[in-house]
């Protein structure tokens, strides 16, 4: 086991104890679903086991359903699988030490199984594991359309139209002038970067303009104390910022599909832009969650902070963004919440831009599932992946959506290699 394996361990082991100690004292969750409930349990109105049963009900789908395939494709390790854990066992062992030390155990075990799985499939008769980093392919290139989609449903389909052509032709045009000179050095753009960057800026521009969803600037006395519950937190809140980017920085965790997708293909800056554009799209969730409970995400504002540990590099830079930032975030809580109040238009933008990323993954990862199951086993790859696809659509989403045509093709690359050891295909 070499040193950098080991120092990975450790900060996955330091990054789980510690998010599950924030859990267990009620200081910050990971799932946005699970804090508005806290306040009953906090009041007494509730109690461990029923807090511990909805932790674990509303968090086990994302955990095996989706954070994990995407993990398995792509080699890089969906937060969800450590951080959604960490809420279950922080909020069902009431003795901290315990839960802390059964976190810092399941911090360990994940980096270690998946080295694990990887290492089993390349001894495999079909190693299908290069086939499945695949399946984030379409991700790179599709996403970048979320913005016209979130502005065609939050200001119609001419603003819409706008949006995405304004995004069509930015790519075209990074294309065409790439690689550009800076100083006498070459530098490449992102196509895939600047397409949405220009979608967003016209989502900015149109949410900007409208009056129509205007509220008020008042924030209840419960949203103050609240508030100030959180800031009195932030001695603990500022470590794990400081954790997740170290974490970020080493390019070992994504928040999301998307940005694992493009760690996987070494497109960081790419991945920083989203991790900043899913920023904004969970802002108003958290911010108004955190609030409504007084208990903080344990991530922040989503995942700006792993954006930070990306663009910085290095561990000792990106640890210090990482807390700069989280420091940033819990001082401005309060007034950020009376900016969303008055300025709704951009907390509805919000909602939007998470519903265009979910319509864009789940075809993305549909068509990249199809194509690696059929890269994988040509042919019966792909009716397998399809027709698994329809049948959990069928039987009511047991697998979420997005993560079906993943997994369907990693059991289609464990059929493929129990044939092959018989002798009967490959």
């Amino acid at each position: 086991m070499g040193s950098m394996t080991i120092l990975k361990i450790i900060i996955f082991s330091i990054m789980s104890g510690y998010a599950t100690f924030l859990a267990n004292k009620m200081i910050a969750v990971y799932h946005d679903g699970l804090r508005p409930i806290l306040p009953e349990f906090m009041n007494g109105h509730m109690s461990r086991g029923e807090l511990a049963a909805i932790s674990f009900s509303i968090s086990i789908g994302f955990i095996t359903g989706f954070a994990l395939p995407i993990t398995i494709a792509t080699g890089v390790i969906v937060v969800h699988i450590i951080l959604l854990t960490d809420d279950i066992i922080g909020v069902s062992i009431k003795n901290t030490v315990l839960a802390v030390l059964i976190g810092a155990l399941w911090g360990a075990i994940v980096p270690i199984t998946l080295d694990a799985i990887v290492s089993l499939f390349a001894k495999l008769p079909v190693n299908f594991l290069d086939v499945l980093a695949d399946v984030g392919d379409p991700i790179v290139y599709a996403f970048v359309a979320f913005p016209a989609i979130a502005v065609a449903i939050q200001f119609g389909k001419k603003q819409g139209i706008i949006t995405f052509v304004f995004s069509l032709l930015a790519r075209v045009f990074i294309q065409f002038v790439n690689p550009v000179k800076l100083n006498g050095i070459e530098v490449s753009l992102s196509p895939e970067g600047i397409a949405m960057l220009a979608g967003m800026i016209c989502l900015l521009f149109f949410a900007s303009r409208d009056r129509t969803a205007a509220g008020d600037d008042t924030t209840s006395s419960m949203f103050e104390e609240n508030a100030k519950r959180i800031r009195g937190n932030m001695k603990y809140l500022i470590p794990m910022g400081m954790i997740i980017a170290v974490a970020a920085s080493y390019y070992w965790i994504a928040g999301e599909p998307i940005a694992a997708s493009l760690i996987g293909k070494k497109e960081y800056m790419s991945a920083a832009l989203v991790a900043f554009v899913q920023a904004l799209a969970f802002l108003p969730l958290i911010i108004t969650t955190s609030l409504v409970s007084g208990v903080y995400g344990t991530n922040g504002w989503c995942d700006w902070l792993i954006g930070l540990g990306y663009i910085s590099g290095n561990p000792f830079i990106g640890g210090a963004l990482g807390a700069a930032g989280m420091a940033v975030e819990v001082t401005s809580l309060g007034k950020i919440g009376k900016f969303l109040n008055r300025f709704s238009s951009l907390k509805l933008a919000g909602d939007n831009i998470r519903t265009a990323m979910v319509q864009i993954l789940e075809i993305a990862l549909l068509i990249g599932g199809v194509n690696a199951g059929n890269k994988i086993w040509e042919g019966t790859g792909l009716f397998a992946v399809v027709g698994l696809y329809i049948l959990n659509e069928v039987l009511g989403r047991p697998v979420m959506r997005m993560a079906a045509a993943p997994l369907a093709a990693i059991l289609v690359g464990i059929l493929a290699n129990i044939l092959a050891v018989f002798g009967i295909i490959f």
